[in-house]
Formats: C-alpha cells, sequence, structure tokens
C-alpha cells in the first residue's frame, strides 16, 4: 500500500512543530477495523513522539456523517469476557466508570462552575450537580444534546473549538475520551485555560499509548477507535500538550501506572 508522508503536504506537528513522521499503522478500506471510506493512517511524530491521525476523513467519509452515537456507526471491538467480567465487577463493588471518574474529581476541585466536553447523554452531568452550583455541557451530536436538555442542563451543541466560552469562568472542566477526538489538542487545551479561573483544573481522560492493551494487541488495539480518534497519547505526550497550554500537571489526583489502559491527567490554572 502506498501512503503520502503528512510532512509532504506541509503539516506541522501541533505539539513541536517538527515534520518528521513515521507511519505506525494503516487499514485499507474494507479492513474489519475501518469503517470509512478512505484508508486509514496513524502517524508518529519523530521529533515529540505524539501520535495521530492522517488525513483525517471528512465527515460524508465516517458512517453516519461522523456523528458518534449514530447508530450507522458499528462498535467495533475484540470480543473479551475476562474484560467484560472485570468491567461488570468493577461497577458493582467500585462504581460506574462516570462515579469513579466524579470520586478522582473531587479530590482536585470540589465546587464551583463545571464543564463537561463531550458531555454525552448526561450522566457524568447528572453527578456533577450534586456538588457543582452550575453544570454546563458542549456535545457535537444533536441526538446526545437533545438528551441532555430534557434532563435539564444547558448544553452548547457544536464543536467545542466553535462555542463561545465566559473567560475565567469555570472551575472544573472534563473533557472525558474526547481530547484524542479533538483536531488540536493543544489548542483546545488553550480554551479550556481561558475559560478556567485562576486556580481552576482541567481533567483529561484517554486511552492510554504504551499501555498493556495497547503494546499486546497493537493494530488491533481498541483505543485507537479507527478513524474517530485523532490523537492517541502517552502520559509523555499528554503532560506536554497540557504545558505547551499553560496548565501544571498535577501529581494527585493521576492515572498513569505502568498497566493502565486508560490515562487520567489533571492539570491545574496558576493561582
Amino acid at each position: 500500500m502506498s501512503e503520502t508522508n503528512p510532512a509532504s503536504d506541509g503539516y506541522k506537528c501541533v505539539l513541536c512543530g517538527g515534520a518528521h513522521f513515521g507511519l505506525r499503522h494503516e487499514w485499507p478500506v474494507g479492513d474489519y477495523w475501518n469503517q470509512c471510506t478512505i484508508p486509514i493512517r496513524i502517524w508518529d511524530c519523530q521529533d515529540c513522539d505524539l501520535t495521530f491521525l492522517w488525513p483525517v476523513p471528512r465527515a460524508h467519509e465516517y458512517p453516519g456523517g461522523g456523528d458518534w452515537h449514530s447508530p450507522e456507526r458499528k462498535v467495533l471491538r475484540r470480543k473479551s469476557w475476562l474484560k467484560t467480567w472485570r468491567r461488570n465487577l468493577k461497577d458493582k463493588y467500585r462504581g460506574t466508570h462516570q462515579e469513579r471518574l466524579m470520586r478522582s474529581c473531587l479530590k482536585a476541585k470540589s465546587s464551583g462552575r463545571f464543564l463537561d466536553v463531550g458531555c454525552g447523554m448526561g450522566v457524568l452531568l447528572e453527578l456533577a450537580s450534586q456538588h457543582f452550583e452550575e453544570c454546563v455541557g458542549i456535545e457535537v451530536s444533536e441526538r446526545a444534546a437533545e438528551v441532555v436538555r430534557q434532563k435539564g442542563f444547558r448544553v452548547h451543541q457544536g464543536l467545542f473549538e466553535d462555542v463561545p466560552l465566559e473567560p475565567d469562568y469555570y472551575d472544573m472542566v472534563v473533557l472525558d475520551s474526547v481530547i484524542e477526538h479533538l483536531f488540536d489538542p493543544v489548542q483546545a487545551l488553550k480554551i479550556c485555560y481561558r475559560t478556567l479561573k485562576p486556580g481552576g483544573v482541567v481533567c483529561l481522560m484517554t486511552p492510554k499509548l504504551g499501555g498493556w492493551a495497547s503494546t499486546l494487541y497493537g493494530r488491533g488495539w481498541n483505543g485507537f477507535r479507527h478513524g474517530w480518534h485523532t490523537f492517541l497519547f502517552s502520559g509523555k505526550t499528554l503532560g506536554a500538550c497540557m504545558k505547551a497550554a499553560g496548565f501544571t500537571v498535577m501529581s494527585h489526583p493521576r492515572r498513569d501506572r505502568p498497566f493502565d489502559d486508560l490515562l487520567i491527567l489533571w492539570g491545574k490554572k496558576p493561582d
């Protein structure tokens, strides 16, 4: 299969500005993991190690026009009874994914105004509303945004980068499984920085590149979400993106352990 290096079209790394790239994986049209109508290619920046999708398919090249909640998007994953068993056991005794995330977030900031970027059906907003005075969502899916409105929350429907946000307004901004979908994570984090109050906190949760699952399964790793995830992060590269936006990466709370399959970092805007 032939491929064109991003540098040949003038692409620059959004983190370091470099133009030295190596192809990590490729999935042709028709591959089990590729639901798009163009080949999917994942590249590594040879200067800073940031991993990214290029080119990014256009809306009409995705199933359902790119709507994550569209019924036309098939949920592709390896069938693993052990993973399902572990998840069900964890949900039963430690709470759901959103409940565990909220408990950790409260260690960093426990009151004020809360913004959930990519709020989906509003589950995290419902949990946050038990602690924060104002809870607002941003959601690109019109279907999901309408569900959140029906739950009584204010929600901006559209791309995060296009939503007009109040400066120095929020105390916590959460991007749960969102940063990997954006077109420029550094610019997105700069938006988070501007809308947070001094001392405010951003929380980023994303699949962990370099974790045990990505190492074990290679090109079949679920975390690629082939064509849907525009960037993949290790603890090093996600922390570098946060620092580039002005945040101080917090040492606690933090989840970046050797055998983790998920990466969660919190960043603080200086007081």
